[in-house]
Formats: structure tokens, C-alpha cells, sequence
């Protein structure tokens, strides 16, 4: 039998980590007459397999619970494949958000500048979360929006703003806010209903980028330099426009790089 000390060098674990795991029920600990805890060579080989779970990416309780259940079953080989499973959305996950990244880089390096350029845009699906700035369509909408923001790697935070406010008296458009997604990946959409999914057609566009504060967004002075673009050549607007935000002011004070796709003809 061993002391905590003799415990702790012998499976590397601290002595804090080795009450954290007692107390979540992995070690079933002994104490002497003096109170001093003691452990026996098969809580190190229980303690090492418990190690072994969590670098499979199970939690502390999963691997408990797998520890003290029947060994030699059908159940754990279907643990280990359900996680595997899990493992891979992950990683896919993981891909997603460090193209997030090295785009969000490859904005503040460029500075903000206006750029433009002609491509071919995925078309998007997209939750409504507002008609303009009329929020009650969130409510109708609340399950498919939390389940559009579970997968914000994939999905962003956008804006869409109807052709027709450009032509509408005012200084300002009044943009729709929705949680969108690249048509290609409809396919993870298990469980949303689509009757709350629109659809953004895109194909040929003009991207746009610019820096603006959020109150110079809506002003259609600030789009000036799209549409003087798309006459100098010879492009029309042909549908409606998405924005998407970088969030690169993270208090919303200052100004923001914005990328905008227009489906032109």
C-alpha cells in the first residue's frame, strides 16, 4: 500500500488531482488508523486507464462511469466509436474556425482598405432574426436560430439588405439580420426546420470590402463606392445584398472591416 506522496510520483499525478479524482468517485481510497490515505497497485493501473479515457476525449464522468461498468462488451466498443464519430465533427469544426481566423488576420493586415472583386458566391441559408429592425420574428424563429449558432463555426452573423432599399427615400437602408450559412453545407442541418430556412441566391457578384463605424453602415452615402463600381462596369444589382460583419471591434465602438457580396447581371 502506498501514501498519497508515493502515489502521486508513481503515476505522476499531483496530489490536488488526486483528490479531485477521488472525490469524483475513480479512487476508492483507504485510510490507516493515523487518517492518512493509502492506495494499492490496482488504483495506479485504474487510475492510468482512467488517463487513457480522457485522452480518448471522454469527461471525467463518462470515464468513471465506463471504468465501472461490464468490461469486455459490445458497449465499449460502441463508446469509442461514438466518439471517434464526435472527434471528426470536431476537427472539422476546428478547420472552420482557424479559416475564421486566418481571414479575420488577412482583414486587419489589409487594413480596411475598399477592394473589390468579381466571384462566384455560394448561394446562403440563412435564419431570420429580424424584418429590419423588427426583432419578433425571433421568437417564431428560436429553435432554428439556436441551432444555426451551434454551429457558428460554420455559420456567421450577417445582414441582408432588400435591392429595393437602395431605391427607397431615405439616407439609410434598414437591413434584416439573420444567422447564415453556405449552401454547401445544408447537409449539417439535421433537425432545423426548414420551413424557417430562407435561401439567398448569389452566384455572380462584386465583393466588397470596407472599414465603417456601425452607424456609417446603414447609411447608403457609405455605399457610393459599390455603385460607382458597379456603372463603371457595367454591372447592375440584381438581387439582395449580404453583409457580413468581422466583429474586429469587439465593443462595437470605432469602425469595422465588413465584407458585401451584390449579385450582379
Amino acid at each position: 500500500m502506498y501514501r498519497i506522496k508515493e502515489f502521486a510520483a508513481m503515476t505522476g499525478l499531483p496530489p490536488s488531482k488526486i483528490r479531485f479524482y477521488e472525490k469524483h468517485g475513480l479512487l476508492a481510497t483507504r485510510r490507516e488508523e493515523n487518517g492518512y490515505r493509502v492506495f494499492s497497485p490496482e488504483d495506479a493501473f485504474r487510475a492510468n486507464a482512467f488517463r487513457v479515457l480522457l485522452q480518448y476525449g471522454f469527461t471525467v464522468e463518462q470515464a468513471v462511469a465506463m471504468l465501472d461498468a461490464e468490461q469486455g462488451t459490445e458497449e465499449f466498443k460502441r463508446s469509442l466509436e461514438d466518439q471517434q464519430a464526435k472527434l471528426r465533427r470536431e476537427a472539422d469544426l476546428l478547420r472552420y474556425r482557424l479559416a475564421k481566423i486566418d481571414s479575420a488576420l488577412a482583414l486587419i493586415d489589409g487594413g480596411g482598405r475598399a477592394a473589390f472583386t468579381l466571384v462566384d458566391a455560394p448561394d446562403q441559408l440563412y435564419v431570420s432574426a429580424s424584418v429590419g429592425r423588427d426583432f419578433g420574428v425571433s421568437v417564431e424563429n428560436e429553435r432554428e436560430i439556436a441551432l444555426f449558432y451551434d454551429l457558428l463555426s460554420i455559420t456567421s452573423c450577417a445582414r441582408i439588405i432588400a435591392k429595393r432599399d437602395f431605391d427607397a427615400p431615405g439616407e439609410t437602408v434598414d437591413p434584416s439580420y439573420v444567422i447564415a450559412m453556405p449552401e454547401s453545407e445544408e447537409h449539417r442541418l439535421e433537425g432545423v426546420d426548414r420551413a424557417h430556412v430562407g435561401r439567398l441566391c448569389l452566384g455572380k457578384c462584386v465583393r466588397f470590402r470596407r472599414r465603417v463605424t456601425r452607424a456609417e453602415s446603414v447609411r447608403k452615402e457609405t455605399f457610393a463606392d459599390l455603385f460607382a463600381y458597379l456603372d463603371d462596369h457595367g454591372y447592375a444589382l440584381r438581387g439582395d445584398v449580404i453583409l457580413f460583419p468581422s466583429f474586429l471591434n469587439l465593443d462595437g465602438s470605432g469602425s469595422d472591416i465588413e465584407t458585401l457580396f451584390a449579385p450582379v447581371r
